[in-house]
């Protein structure tokens, strides 16, 4: 959405710095490469685009002549949604997937009008023309609305990830690279670390089966001790876990035998070694840690979207002042209550469909066994 607006759209509004401070990534390369990931949901080839940005991508050339198009309305769709539209179930009258894909009463760079890094006008002006996608991922002056089924079904059975269930007993160790100042920009980002670790929060009310730690290398060979130790850990976690004759539940089993020596950590490089530094690990703070590698945010973030980041559709409240650090002119605020004419989002109260999850491996039908909903007539 962003990146569409910023080249397309208008591209002449906001400086390099204005735009990287409304997605809230670490670096503005993030906007585009993350805008040409998006091609897994875009059904259309473009034939112009790079290899990674092109949708309708299929991986057997003997489909190529199936795929969808504007004249194959009935071709493949592969996308991300349509591959899975056993759970997201159809479109009434149509073979298109239904999505949980939402952008209504978001308000794009909140945090970033409020921190003075843009004024009112161009917040304005970005929210007034955002506008959304439609089925086919073409850019329509409209937001998007997601199906509200295609909502329920991802949250239910854990499609978007759900601290609890499964994950509510399992150990955890997330160990991963710093991603957030990639030259080339990265999906791989910490917030989403840390957006797992509060929905187990919420979940469970802990999130001591959570070990974090950043930094270090991806590769594990023979002379990289810190993954090395990382292994052990886990083996010895999982073997008290596995030895464990106390009447305890699973998850109470998995925090009990968490080894008292692993804990959130960060590496650095000091001369030819891997130094690590044992803290925990917050996305906000003074820490050494957090000077090494800061944790940015995500456009639904600087939207004013929680932590966790597990809303898709959020309920809607009317505009208040008190949401704005700046001033509007009583012009510019009538222009707000148009451009958001059903209200904003109000985070806090969650997802309008109030779903939460029911279980975790289930079935969609047509099977009954373990099924989450039954199969539609």
């Amino acid at each position: 959405m962003l990146h569409y607006y910023f080249t397309q759209t208008s591209p002449a509004s906001f400086s390099i710095e204005q735009q990287r401070a409304i997605s809230g990534f670490g670096v503005w390369e993030s906007i585009p490469n993350l805008a040409g990931g998006a091609a897994r949901l875009d059904p259309l080839l473009n034939a112009n685009d790079s290899a990674e940005e092109q949708g309708g991508e299929l991986g057997t050339l003997e489909l190529a002549n199936r795929r969808y198009n504007l004249a194959n309305t009935e071709g493949v769709r592969a996308t991300v949604y349509d591959h899975a539209i056993n759970v997201y179930g159809e479109v009434m009258g149509d073979s298109k997937a239904q999505r949980p894909l939402d952008n209504v009463g978001v308000q794009y760079g909140l945090a970033a009008l409020n921190q003075g890094l843009i004024n009112p006008q161009q917040f304005i002006e970005l929210n007034r023309d955002i506008g959304g996608f439609d089925r086919d991922m073409n850019h329509i002056a409209e937001r998007h609305r997601a199906d509200i089924q295609a909502v329920r079904r991802a949250l239910e059975s854990g499609r978007i990830l759900n601290g609890g269930g499964g994950l509510a007993s399992t150990a955890i160790i997330d160990y991963r690279n710093y991603m957030d100042s990639d030259e080339q920009g990265n999906i791989h980002m910490l917030i989403h670390q840390f957006s797992t670790r509060q929905r187990l929060i919420d979940a469970n009310g802990h999130a001591d089966n959570h070990v974090m730690q950043i930094g270090g290398r991806w590769g594990f060979g023979t002379t990289d001790t810190n993954l090395e130790e990382l292994f052990i850990a886990m083996d010895q976690w999982l073997l008290g876990i596995k030895g464990d004759t106390r009447d305890y539940t699973l998850a109470e089993k998995v925090v009990e035998n968490r080894p008292t020596d692993l804990n959130d950590a960060c590496w650095v490089q000091s001369d030819e070694s891997l130094v690590k530094i044992e803290e925990p690990q917050t996305f906000r703070g003074s820490s050494r840690c957090n000077e090494l590698y800061p944790a940015y945010s995500t456009p639904r973030h600087v939207a004013g979207g929680p932590l966790s980041n597990d809303v898709v559709s959020c309920k809607l409240r009317p505009i208040t002042p008190a949401d704005y650090g700046v001033g509007f002119t009583q012009n510019q605020y009538n222009e707000l209550r148009e451009i958001f004419p059903e209200g904003v989002c109000d985070w806090a109260s969650g997802d309008v469909s109030r779903a939460t999850l029911q279980a975790t491996w289930v079935s969609f039908g047509p099977s009954p066994v373990n099924i989450l909903y039954e199969p539609e007539n």
